[in-house]
């Protein structure tokens, strides 16, 4: 297990603490730091003669410096989601969106470190792993200390075996050990992450019978779980590469099966409501991630995909003002863009032309090979009757040097250029 504050020097247990309280709510701010002593005291060599203002003013420095310095990804990310050091200086916006610090994790985790990234994380691990683990690390890290380690331990149980033989690329052994366990373990938890993890395996070698197979039992394992955990998370990915593939109906059928057992299974409504969007089916999508929405997933991401949703149905005003309250939380560049490119898309459609395109061509500075870029800017020339920047906007959006468009936007691409004068 993470080694706990409690394993820890005091003077290390008091720093991490009052990291923890840091972390909760806003995040990081100097007005609470004002009320954290043993932070505080940590700007005394440097500052033994300042106000409260200035130590505060310092302690943050080095709370963020520290951060900014560790090479692990992972960890790098997590502190700042967990210390919400990216705040939005519009401090009336920052509250009314404020997340808490198990969504700004969950959010790091699943939008910025891939699954198939060796610094991944499950999210669902992430507050403990920040709890026992990033914050006895950075109490240190702001002592002068170097930072610790657990100590080396043997496997505590055939799972934790398991999983170390999958980290180490033993499928063969990890696969032999999980089917025990899936099969013979009087322990349900056990039995059901065994068949996750089964299921996990067989889909990213490709093998989406048995991975369908071994989700299943790992849904006949569960009890009085109304979001699904980390088997609602197994699905949402598995979905997400359907979705990808364009299984539009498999990806509907696994996620499903999945909502038939964990109706508030926030993750897996998003998914539902992100695969009938892919599938055109807008309605559907529309209510689903309201659902999603309703049931605390954050709003944010939400925005993201309702808004383009919206946009689609020709809600224009409505997808601007949602994607607009998406771009108020700090994402990334990409992320960023694609949903800018989507709102220059609801504004040319909506009249604003000129302001349309300035969006786009800010947005093309950062993701230039977007086809949905340049399918969106297209459709905004065709409305605005100038139907040679739209066959050039097309052509690209249709290009092989560009990421894929769905089908049915590909599909409609095509038919609106071959209905364009030549």
């Amino acid at each position: 297990m993470p080694r706990k504050p409690d394993d820890v020097p005091a003077e290390v247990k008091e720093v991490a603490e009052a990291l923890l309280t840091l972390s909760h709510k806003e995040g990081l701010t100097r007005a609470k730091l004002t009320k954290l002593p043993a932070l505080l005291a940590l700007t005394v060599k440097t500052l033994p003669e300042g106000s409260l203002a200035e130590r505060a003013r310092v302690a943050e420095d080095m709370i963020r410096t520290q951060v900014n310095s560790i090479r692990n990804l992972r960890d790098r990310v997590l502190l700042a989601a967990a210390l919400n050091l990216d705040q939005v200086p519009d401090r009336a916006v920052q509250a009314r969106l404020n997340k808490s610090i198990e969504e700004r994790m969950f959010e790091a985790c699943d939008s910025t470190i891939s699954s198939r990234s060796p610094y991944y994380l499950e999210p669902i691990s992430a507050e403990g792993y920040f709890r026992y683990v990033l914050t006895v690390d950075l109490a240190l890290r702001l002592l002068g200390g170097a930072p610790t380690y657990a100590m080396p331990r043997p496997p505590s149980d055939d799972l934790d075996l398991a999983i170390r033989l999958q980290r180490s690329h033993d499928q063969i052994s990890a696969t032999e050990v999980l089917t025990r366990i899936a099969n013979s373990s009087n322990n349900q938890r056990e039995r059901r992450e065994a068949w996750r993890l089964i299921a996990t395996t067989a889909y990213e070698s490709g093998n989406y019978d048995d991975a369908e197979s071994a989700f299943e039992m790992a849904l006949r394992n569960v009890d009085n779980m109304h979001r699904g955990g980390q088997l609602a998370m197994a699905i949402d990915r598995y979905a997400k590469r359907l979705t990808e593939e364009e299984d539009y109906s498999r990806a509907l059928a696994i996620v499903s099966k999945g909502l038939a057992v964990f109706l508030e299974g926030r993750w897996l409504w998003r998914r539902y409501g992100c695969v009938k969007w892919y599938a055109g089916e807008l309605f559907d999508a529309y209510a689903a991630l309201t659902v999603a929405l309703d049931l605390g997933y954050p709003a944010s991401r939400v925005f993201h995909a309702r808004g383009q949703v919206l946009a689609e149905l020709g809600q224009y005003d409505d997808a601007i003002e949602e994607l607009t309250e998406a771009l108020r939380i700090p994402r990334s560049s990409q992320s960023a863009a694609l949903a800018r490119s989507a709102r220059a898309f609801a504004m040319g459609m909506s009249g604003d032309l000129g302001p349309a395109l300035e969006e786009f061509r800010d947005a093309e500075q950062i993701i230039p090979f977007s086809s949905w870029l340049h399918y969106w800017r297209g459709l905004c020339y065709l409305e605005h009757g100038q139907p040679d920047e739209a066959s050039k906007s097309l052509v690209l959006a249709l290009g092989r040097n560009m990421t894929t468009l769905n089908r049915l936007k590909r599909e409609n691409a095509q038919r609106l250029l071959d209905d364009l004068p030549k």
